[in-house]
């Protein structure tokens, strides 16, 4: 297959494209001004600022004269069921007024708790459970006052969770049933342009409907699009490069116009923002233009060299501009076959992959753009070059900074054809609304370079497959014939799936080591194979497998992050002591039937209330790496040894680590155990020898298998050291140090300034450390946060999957030694300070100037 472009640009980049029209339109302007602006140039901003929220139902709340004056005001995004809910009993949600999770505590948050009944009240707020994390959903309604005065003003929805009615001045412009696609409304027949404007919106996420953690409410952002009445409508340029090579390369741009047949000039620029080719061609009848450009010695896209060129499409009418669109794109070729798997810029790429659910822990589903940013960051940081949006659309910031940063994505569309896995999910109106909900995401996301491979679902049990998969499968390729398909699990089944009549990639779930997954491929050696959903535990095998098999394209671990919702599917099993080793099918990990038996002795996947979040990523809810992703990083060559050590277990029990659990286990050697206990350590490398030393004393040796050496060694405080070797060199060696009493905190920004931009945030590790700033690798505080000046705290949180602490009040333990504070800043520059303080300790204190916006 050919291949392919990028996608619509940055907010940063829209918001410069705009600077030099920032007085186009300001929704309160005087409309003179605003009319006069607009005709001449189209103006894209953020709607998100100044709205009312209600949550619960209100009859009349889409009429101009319903009252809201006692309705709470905020920005937008914003999420619902992350906020706290007061009720009796609780001692820290009855300090609060935003009504939403229940706020329970976890009496000892280090250690697993009991499994717990939920109350009435509980089983009430949450019909989901632990799909959901226990939170609430149900109704809200969202209410906005503005003045604007327009020829063509357009309003669109990057995402609301779930069944948005929308009204504007009491007329119902639509409703828009999927949560994760964009959707986007006329404004005009019914604005008023010389007076007060009242935009309803009401969200009901009522019922079961998710089978993770949703969100509530307008959780992505909103904007607004001014034009005059010959323009670009909403996703109308389309890139795609037919031809890639070293010497030359050609940009092939597709624009639509609407209002009239106008001239259309195309201009490239690279990546240094200088023009490299320009064309211009007239859209006749069929208000399209297509236009190929050529562009010589063109910087290819690719995770190692990311790089966005732009295609600035402006419309002309009697010689005068009257509408420009920027895209960003990458220069970037794709083959994917069964031959030689897949190929970038043709190169061979085996992909390291990850899924991620849409939630951010202490923000819920509110996206921001630098948590997305954040989130590919680390992901790229711990060894990962592709992500699987599972199992729906995401945020276009997402796919944005995967763009800009580098990250491979797998894109898909949903999780329900027909057939629901919930009762009130999003099959209830799939068969009227999958066309527009599928077509809307390819327009929107075909221009992106990170989009290398769509999804047409995950796991989908239709008896219909066949069928319902073509016509899908038929849609898509009409929209972006540049990209493969594949369909999540479709193939898990067996060779003869209905899904291979209409796929390009055959996809698996949970096939370590090709147990089905090679037998298939025999079956279709035409086609390229990936598994996009894998076990931690199955990391060496699932590794193995891909590099013995050039049509094996790679493996997408289940998860690449910690999420909410499927609670505590990822909790480590224990074993009866010595008979994890002797039991299972070993190929798969062992231990693998004992924990079969155990999971579904639990009544199902999962853990019981206060588990919380799945518990399965490489890296925590605050992004923190867990062991996994150190035994990752040493059978991937990122390292050259890492050494870990094992929880203690109760007498008589083992950890085991299978399906979605991995062994609990901390980069630690402090331990609140007797003198000689032994201590199961875990030596992870890439070399075929390793020595553990304690204090310069040789307590063991092994020859790892799957990268990892299992040691036991009689505890004692001090300073552990494991040495890896190979072929009797020494490739490298690492230590552990016993750290003393906690004494003081900690404060590590992940940046030393923001912006008065609202996307912008500063995430905080408030780490708890010794007398000597050792951390404290186990140390559980609670931790209390102030914050002054030009920002707020906008959530808490940390890594442990059953402390249910507020994510919202200014307080919480740390877990592992850690803990987050997410801060946002205000809309007006100055200083922002954070004091963390908690009992006994030593108090931190950081000030993070907030500038004025560059495009402000």
């Amino acid at each position: 297959m050919s291949e392919q472009h990028t996608g619509g640009v940055t907010r940063r980049q829209a918001l410069g494209l705009a600077a030099a029209t920032a007085a186009a339109l300001e929704v309160g302007l005087p409309a003179t001004r605003a009319a006069a602006t607009a005709a001449r140039v189209p103006r894209e901003r953020s709607f998100d600022a100044d709205w009312l929220f209600l949550r619960g139902d209100a009859d009349g709340a889409q009429q101009p004269s319903y009252d809201d004056t006692a309705w709470r005001t905020l920005d937008l995004p914003h999420d619902w069921s992350i906020e706290d809910l007061p009720y009796a009993g609780s001692t820290d949600g009855a300090a609060t007024s935003d009504p939403s999770l229940l706020v329970l505590k976890d009496p000892d948050p280090d250690q697993p708790p009991a499994p717990q009944e939920i109350g009435p009240f509980d089983t009430a707020r949450s019909q989901n459970g632990g799909s959901t994390g226990y939170t609430v959903g149900g109704p809200g309604w969202y209410r906005k006052h503005f003045e604007l005065d327009a020829e063509h003003a357009e309003l669109r929805f990057d995402g609301v969770y779930q069944n948005a009615d929308v009204w504007l001045n009491g007329v119902h412009l639509g409703f828009h049933p999927y949560g994760y696609t964009s959707f986007a409304y006329d404004l005009g027949p019914h604005l008023d342009r010389t007076g007060p404007n009242l935009l309803a919106v009401r969200v009901d996420n009522s019922g079961r409907n998710s089978r993770w953690y949703s969100g509530s409410g307008i959780y992505r952002h909103t904007w607004l699009t001014v034009t005059g009445p010959v323009r670009i409508p909403l996703w109308g340029v389309q890139v795609t490069t037919p031809e890639v090579g070293a010497r030359r390369s050609t940009v092939r741009v597709e624009v639509t116009v609407e209002g009239a047949p106008a001239d259309v000039r195309v201009t490239v620029l690279d990546p240094h923002g200088d023009p490299v080719a320009t064309r211009r061609a007239a859209t006749g009848a069929t208000g399209r233009a297509a236009l190929d450009l050529p562009v010589r010695s063109a910087a290819l896209w690719s995770p190692d060299s990311p790089h966005l060129y732009t295609a600035r499409a402006e419309v002309l009418v009697g010689g005068r501009v009257v509408d420009t669109v920027s895209t960003a794109f990458g220069i970037r070729s794709l083959l994917w076959n069964g031959e030689v798997g897949f190929r970038l810029n043709g190169e061979t790429v085996k992909i390291t992959g990850g899924c991620v659910h849409h939630d951010h822990g202490p923000l819920g589903a509110v996206a921001l753009d630098r948590s997305e940013e954040r989130r590919v960051e680390l992901l790229k940081a711990a060894g990962f070059n592709a992500l699987r949006t599972a199992h729906n659309p995401p945020t276009p910031a997402l796919l944005d900074a995967c763009d800009r940063l580098g990250m491979l994505v797998m894109d898909e569309f949903f999780d329900v054809w027909d057939t629901g896995k919930n009762p009130d999910d999003y099959a209830l109106h799939f068969a009227e609304w999958w066309e527009r909900d599928l077509t809307a995401t390819v327009l929107r996301d075909r221009n992106h370079p990170s989009v290398v491979i769509w999804s047409l679902g995950n796991e989908i049990t239709d008896t219909t497959n066949g069928r319902r998969g073509a016509q899908l499968a038929a849609a898509v390729r009409a929209l972006d014939p540049t990209r493969p398909l594949t369909l999540g699990g479709g193939s898990t089944f067996s060779a003869d799936d209905p899904s291979w009549s209409y796929v390009d990639v055959g996809d698996v779930h949970y096939n370590a080591n090709g147990k089905t997954y090679g037998p298939m491929h025999d079956a279709h050696p035409e086609r390229a194979m990936t598994q996009s959903e894998g076990f931690p535990a199955t990391i060496y095998q699932d590794t193995r497998f891909v590099e013995e098999n050039a049509w094996a394209v790679g493996n997408w671990v289940w998860a690449a992050w910690d999420y909410l919702g499927e609670s505590g599917i990822g909790k480590t099993p224990m074993a009866p002591e010595g008979t994890a080793a002797s039991i299972g099918d070993q190929s798969v990990m062992p231990g693998w039937s004992l924990a079969r038996t155990l999971h579904h002795s639990w009544g199902g996947f999962g853990y019981p209330y206060p588990y919380f979040q799945g518990n399965c990523g490489d890296l925590d809810l605050i992004g923190q790496r867990k062991p996994q992703n150190h035994w990752r990083a040493a059978l991937t060559g990122r390292s050259p040894v890492e050494i870990l050590v094992e929880r203690p277990t109760l007498p008589g029990t083992e950890q085991v680590a299978v399906w979605w659990g991995y062994f609990d286990e901390l980069a630690g050697w402090t331990w609140d155990v007797d003198p000689g206990h032994p201590m199961t350590v875990h030596v992870y490398t890439p070399g075929d020898g390793v020595r553990l030393l304690l204090d310069g004393e040789e307590v063991g040796r092994a020859a790892p298998e799957r990268a990892m050496a299992t040691l036991t060694v009689p505890y004692r405080p001090g300073e552990l050291t494991a040495v890896a070797f190979r072929d009797g060199r020494e490739i490298g060696r690492t230590a552990l140090r016993t750290a003393g009493a906690p004494a003081a905190l900690r404060l590590v920004p992940d940046v030393r300034s923001l912006t008065t931009g609202r996307d912008d945030l500063a995430h905080v590790l408030v780490e708890v450390v010794d007398a000597h700033g050792r951390l404290v690798p186990d140390a559980t505080v609670q931790a209390g946060f102030e914050v002054g000046g030009a920002g707020e705290l906008a959530g808490v949180a940390n890594g442990n999957p059953h402390n249910v602490d507020s994510f919202r009040l200014p307080r919480h333990h740390t877990w592992h030694g850690r803990a987050l504070a997410v801060l946002r800043p205000g809309k007006q520059p100055g200083h922002m300070r954070l004091t963390a303080t908690a009992p006994g300790l030593r108090p931190a204190t950081l000030t993070l100037a907030v500038e004025r916006g560059k495009y402000e």
